[in-house]
């Protein structure tokens, strides 16, 4: 039977790991390892949520003295009801995805991953084989910044859904085990990215001050003080910008088509009608196309125009080194240097972290490709600069 199997390979599995010890495994095979046991885990998730679907559409949970599904689930998980939720929703989305399903199912996909194609797939089925497709060779976080194009294009379809999210809203809280304070929210898009703008704006600047008295601390940490601030007033407002990326079609016809977008970096895809919201107080940078393409902007010099930087920000909202997905400390790069002819155009110039700026300007790592495409090359030998190439 099939459970048997199961319990038995559990057995099997426990067997291992009770027999492993770390210090004694060639690092080869401890990579290796990894590698087999993060499958085993996608596994082990896809059975979990089909199991878990099966369950959920009988009464055994009723029966078990269960308020719900997910409150069930969670207890047999060892989970969060939150997280359970999560998991039922991802398996009732599977039923209508068979391509995700068996993806899923054959251990190709994490929970993470499944999780953020059925919610976008399930708006809108086109697009499954493409997200299938981008999982393979995209990182979670830029996953999912593909989902939530995906389900913003659905969205923005519908007139009426800033609406419904503007009467679902809410903030909740509650205290973790050691006494903090934690908290939720749900708020419309140019509502969210309002208050993000203005705790960012704060705790740029209290990271600063503390960085040259010599006390910085986490990042999180500013940000916090920063909502903090904004509570009790105990600092001058400081005026929060929100840029806004939108082509300028869409931002004349009032909502996206197709291979059109609409977007907050570092928040995601929003309505038209949510940046016309915002455009009175933060700014809206559009990128434009037809006379005004703003990709055939060129300088020769290394000041980077103001056009010329609206349409690099676009492009590269994150670190371009593959695996990155890094926002904070972005600085822009000419892929072929200056120094050895390089100009400075769009073709040429993309945008790093600190972290791989650093690398690749004093450590001879080198940034191959062009977008969609980007290759991060190691040097042949340390401090020797592979050969540029811009895409």
């Amino acid at each position: 039977m099939l459970c048997d199997r199961v319990i038995e390979a559990v057995a099997s599995t426990r067997g291992v790991i009770d027999a492993f010890e770390s210090s004694h495994v060639p690092v080869d095979d401890a990579a290796r390892l990894v590698d087999a046991f993060a499958e085993l885990e996608r596994l082990a998730a896809a059975g979990r949520t089909l199991a878990g679907r099966r369950v959920e559409q009988t009464d055994l949970w009723q029966r078990l003295g269960f308020r719900t599904p997910a409150q069930w689930m969670a207890v047999r998980a060892q989970s969060t009801v939150g997280a359970a939720i999560a998991t039922l929703e991802t398996g009732r989305k599977l039923d209508e995805l068979p391509a995700i399903r068996e993806a899923f199912k054959s251990g190709t996909l994490s929970t993470h991953q499944a999780k953020e194609i059925t919610a976008a797939a399930s708006l809108e089925p086109a697009a499954e084989q493409s997200l299938l497709e981008a999982a393979q060779v995209e990182s979670v976080a830029g996953l999912r910044e593909r989902c939530r194009e995906v389900i913003a294009s659905a969205v923005n379809r519908d007139p009426d859904a800033d609406e419904r999210i503007h009467r679902s809203r809410y903030v909740r809280h509650w205290m973790d085990a050691d006494g903090a304070v934690r908290l939720d929210a749900r708020l419309t898009a140019d509502s969210g990215a309002r208050m993000i703008a203005a705790i960012q704006a704060r705790s740029r600047a209290m990271r600063d001050h503390a960085r040259r008295a010599g006390t910085p601390e986490r990042r999180e940490a500013y940000a916090a003080d920063a909502l903090m601030s904004l509570v009790d007033g105990s600092l001058p407002s400081p005026r929060a910008v929100v840029h806004v990326h939108v082509d300028h079609a869409a931002w004349t016809r009032g909502h996206v088509e197709r291979a059109e977008s609409c977007r907050i970096p570092g928040v995601g895809p929003i309505s038209v009608a949510a940046a016309r919201r915002l455009a009175p107080d933060g700014v809206v940078k559009a990128v434009l196309d037809d006379d005004a393409d703003i990709r055939a902007v060129a300088h020769f010099g290394r000041t980077i125009p103001a056009r010329l930087r609206t349409a690099l920000e676009a492009r590269d909202q994150t670190c371009v080194v593959p695996g990155c997905d890094s926002r904070e400390g972005m600085e822009i790069d000419h892929i072929v240097p200056l120094a050895e002819g390089g100009p400075t155009r769009l073709d040429n110039l993309a945008r790093l972290c600190r972290f791989h700026h650093a690398m690749k300007t004093h450590r001879g790592w080198c940034l191959m490709g062009r977008p969609g495409e980007w290759r991060w090359v190691k040097p042949e030998r340390p401090g020797r600069r592979a050969p540029p190439q811009a895409g």
